[in-house]
């Protein structure tokens, strides 16, 4: 396909998201923490998109509940930490990795050593395909980043809401990926992601404690 012809197709996929993003307050250099975007293997940051508010995916009518909406798990710094949560179905939805001294910077401030842990909890909207890390704060190494895989295969087909599922939906599930927002400020972010059509999950490398979402 050339150039041209991509950018003809492209328009109405731009005008979709262009409808569907608010503009936010900007997040201050103080407030931002860590790289947002290393995860090597996916596309490149959309700086443009940061004063925006993605599209995020909705649970299609006929999903099956997920066997929990929330999760705590004890996390040591020296000890790999894995989370998985299913649909009741047995179907994944998440799963999110913590590898061994992933952990750095606690909310007070403080560098973990050694054995520190610290309580992480997960909660997962019921609607959204989103999920909520606490505690706020939370900072992961840039080194042994932890990963977070979000699935979408039981979202909703209609991605842009107009009732219909037709090509537009199929383009926009190209431009999927992981974003997120954080209790310091408004601004959305989008994490250099994986997005793996063919077995409809996200992935990528986070670093620190936000609200992440499968939106585009």
């Amino acid at each position: 396909m050339t150039s041209r012809h991509w950018w003809l197709l492209a328009i109405p996929v731009g005008l979709v998201v262009a409808a569907c993003r608010d503009a936010t307050a900007p997040l201050s250099p103080r407030d931002e923490v860590g790289p947002q975007t290393n995860y090597v293997t996916g596309p490149p940051a959309n700086y443009a998109a940061d004063w925006f508010t993605p599209c995020i995916l909705q649970q299609a009518a006929d999903a099956p509940p997920l066997e929990t909406y929330q999760v705590s798990v004890w996390v040591r710094h020296d000890r790999e930490t894995n989370v998985a949560v299913n649909y009741q179905s047995g179907d994944p939805y998440l799963s999110f990795r913590i590898p061994r001294f992933g952990l750095m910077w606690a909310p007070d401030g403080s560098r973990f050593q050694g054995s520190d842990s610290v309580l992480v909890t997960l909660t997962l909207d019921p609607v959204n395909l989103s999920v909520t890390f606490q505690p706020s704060g939370l900072v992961f190494s840039t080194v042994f980043a932890a990963q977070l895989v979000m699935y979408y295969d039981h979202a909703n087909p209609d991605l842009n809401g107009d009732g219909v599922v037709n090509w537009t939906d199929a383009l926009l599930k190209l431009r999927l990926g992981i974003w997120g927002t954080s209790e310091r400020s408004p601004r959305w972010f989008k994490v250099a992601s994986r997005n793996n059509t063919s077995q409809q999950f996200v992935a990528g490398y986070i670093y620190h404690f936000s609200l992440y979402a499968v939106s585009y």
